[in-house]
């Protein structure tokens, strides 16, 4: 019998590129990345944040997040608009297709999690989130 890899980074490396191949595969249909896909769903949570508040909430830098909002609305899912509080500044919206295409996506991303943790029961997955969670905490 193969012994197991107790070590956190490639059990977590190893999930990570799995979960995300399978996800690609079912975005692709819909011309998206799970970048794109993690940044459309923050802001359709969030409409009309700025750029620098969309990085915070998904923990990336202002410059990775603003080429994925270039591409977003170059695809006519997200549309920067002035702030009116602040001339300088753009408000992040997510248009109708935006919003349709996170519509199309969510069965099937949810049908993706569903398979991932096939096997595990509710009280099982809500610990390993918790982990997660916590370990996400610990090395922050």
């Amino acid at each position: 019998m193969k012994e197991v890899d107790w070590s956190l980074g490639m059990q977590l490396s190893r999930s990570y590129h799995s979960f995300k191949r399978a996800a690609t595969k079912r975005m692709d249909v819909h011309g998206l990345t799970p970048e794109q896909l993690s940044v459309l769903s923050e802001l359709h949570k969030q409409e009309g944040v700025s750029q620098k508040q969309l990085a915070l909430v998904t923990e990336r830098d202002q410059t990775t997040v603003g080429k994925i909002l270039d591409k977003l609305v170059k695809k006519g899912f997200v549309m920067r608009t002035s702030d009116p509080r602040d001339r300088r500044a753009f408000i992040l919206l997510t248009t109708k297709e935006g919003v349709h295409v996170l519509e199309l996506l969510e069965p099937t991303l949810d049908a993706l999690q569903e398979q991932a943790f096939q096997g595990l029961t509710k009280a099982e997955i809500e610990q390993f989130i918790r982990t997660l969670e916590t370990i996400h905490k610990n090395v922050t």
